[in-house]
């Protein structure tokens, strides 16, 4: 038996700088790796190579791609100059019935590099595991809500009853008193409404200036039913410093609700169950502590926090953390979790500071 042996064609390989065979065993990578990849002479305006994946990604649409249709496709802005600082950075396109993940590289003055993932499966069970994760949230604090409800609507109904029996008698100060009271309810409810209906997860984060403190106010007040049911005490630790920042108010109390949750799990059992949430600014950043005296994690379980479906909960599901890292990104945010066995754990969000405001 003979060992087979390539003639050699003369040509340095660029890759590993030795004579270059006949057979290319970097070209055989490039055509039958699960990875699209598209190469544009941006210089001379050419497709210069495009693998098996990319040309069956888009053979049905563009039979005959060339540089204009892929520059213009994934390149858009690039000739004004508005494209060249997402170098590097993952986008997203929707073509055809697919939804297309895409980073572009710059790999010279004349060359950028396209890869390309089919990510539409990907995309259909992030959007499964967000709605699973929703529903699992809305448990925390639909009861406390259904609760309040009945409070300021009962309040209304008093105070327009009382009004009602007396118009004839009230003076016109004391009657407006009876009406801004009712509005005052009014404003309640619909606080809470809007608490309901701000658990969509598809939608895109609108990033305004949120007050912390006004936001910790209202958040806790949603959650103080259900953690008293379960023994839970809560302290808040506010720094003056951290009064304003920048996020959807809607996402941020979606990871909020994710972090106690995980919090209030991780005390099952103790005596004196105790969460402290504080709030502080570093640079740039809002940073926001949430600290229990829980179990602690491993460092192995700490190290699996982010993978998808991973949970050491006997009813988890392994998605609210790695969620709550997806809506950080989406508002130029991060997490961090620092946790100790039989000691406590303590999530910090970092998510940017917003502008002062003069009130």
């Amino acid at each position: 038996m003979t060992d087979h042996i390539h003639k050699a064609s003369g040509r340095i390989c660029p890759i590993n700088k030795t004579e270059c065979s006949n057979r290319c065993v970097y070209a055989d990578i490039m055509e039958n790796i699960d990875l699209g990849i598209i190469v544009l002479d941006i210089k001379n305006k050419k497709l210069v190579f495009q693998n098996e994946f990319a040309i069956n990604i888009f053979k049905a649409a563009f039979p005959t791609g060339d540089y204009n249709t892929f520059a213009t496709l994934l390149l858009p802005g690039f000739d004004e100059g508005l494209f060249s600082k997402e170098f590097g950075k993952p986008r997203t396109i929707h073509h055809k019935d697919k939804l297309l993940g895409y980073t572009p590289y710059m790999t010279s003055y004349e060359y950028i590099w396209i890869l390309i993932r089919d990510i539409t499966e990907k995309a259909r069970l992030e959007s499964i595991a967000e709605e699973v994760n929703t529903m699992e949230n809305i448990k925390y604090i639909f009861s406390s809500i259904r609760h309040e409800l009945g409070n300021p609507t009962n309040s209304i109904k008093m105070t327009l009853s009382v009004l009602k029996k007396n118009l004839g008698s009230y003076s016109g100060d004391t009657i407006r008193k009876y009406v801004d009271r009712a509005l005052n309810e009014i404003s309640r409810v619909e606080y809470l409404l809007n608490s309901l209906k701000s658990f969509s997860m598809f939608e895109n984060p609108i990033i305004r200036n949120v007050d912390l403190p006004d936001f910790m106010d209202r958040f806790l007040f949603l959650m103080a039913e259900d953690l008293e049911k379960i023994g839970v005490e809560i302290k808040t630790v506010l720094s003056p410093a951290a009064k304003w920042t920048s996020a959807d108010p809607r996402a941020l109390q979606q990871i909020m609700l994710n972090l106690i949750a995980n919090a209030s799990d991780a005390m099952k059992g103790n005596d004196s169950p105790e969460i402290v949430i504080s709030a502080f600014k570093r640079d740039d950043m809002i940073c926001i502590d949430v600290m229990d005296n829980g179990c602690g994690m491993s460092d192995d379980c700490r190290k699996n926090l982010f993978m998808p479906f991973y949970t050491t909960k006997p009813h988890g599901t392994g998605l609210g953390l790695v969620i709550t890292r997806k809506m950080l990104t989406r508002m130029s945010g991060r997490i961090e979790i620092k946790s100790r066995e039989n000691i406590g754990t303590t999530a910090t969000i970092s998510i940017p500071e917003g502008l002062i405001e003069n009130r």
